[in-house]
């Protein structure tokens, strides 16, 4: 079965909604952050430009198509969502079946260290990212403080898309920037990307 992930603007959720629901196609979706390669919303002023916000609101889709309906149902996205400005988003095809030359980078981490993270992946060059808050615990089972039981820890996960030439050096990048040694610190998790739609100039490709 594939998967298909679409970030898309805010403004643009309803849009979407509104399309996926007349087509009759189920998804499940929530609100995230993200940014592209030009690092978030930036002003040129007369000495130097500024970066006004970091991060964008967007929404994420997530959409098990059927089997032989996975473009018409990204085209359907991307017609749905398209502006033609920067930051209109990207959609993901994800299909293990198929080869791969890009993968998808998904970090989940203490929120703390979440600036670390962010700023240590731009030194990098990669400065495209999508976040979002989330609970999670590891095999610990949480944290017991007292006699309190803590099942559920505040995380926040990090997205990633990188051709398989970059992987490597994403995940090092995250895994040192994001480390304490403490239990709790997080996992990387790393999957194909059989491809990638920019929803912008609705072109193939990172």
């Amino acid at each position: 079965m594939s998967e298909i992930l679409a970030i898309v603007r805010k403004e643009r959720s309803y849009d979407v909604m509104k399309a996926l629901a007349k087509a009759e196609l189920p998804y499940v979706s929530w609100t995230v952050k993200g940014r592209g390669k030009e690092g978030g919303l930036r002003y040129k002023g007369l000495i130097r430009e500024k970066v006004l916000m970091p991060f964008l609101p967007k929404r994420a889709f997530l959409l098990f198509p059927e089997e032989g309906k996975e473009e018409d149902t990204v085209k359907l996205i991307i017609d749905s969502a398209h502006t033609g400005a920067y930051g209109d988003g990207k959609v993901f095809l994800i299909d293990e079946k198929e080869e791969s030359t890009m993968k998808l980078v998904k970090a989940v981490i203490r929120p703390e260290k979440v600036y670390e993270v962010i700023k240590a992946l731009e030194k990098k060059g990669f400065k495209a990212m999508t976040m979002w808050d989330v609970v999670g615990r590891g095999k610990e089972g949480g944290v017991m403080v007292g006699e309190t039981l803590y099942d559920e820890l505040a995380k926040t996960l990090i997205m990633v898309a990188v051709e398989d030439e970059d992987v490597e050096k994403v995940v090092s990048t995250i895994t040192k920037s994001a480390h304490t040694g403490a239990y709790g610190d997080g996992k990387v998790f790393v999957c194909n990307i059989s491809k990638v739609w920019t929803i912008r100039t609705k072109e193939e490709g990172l």
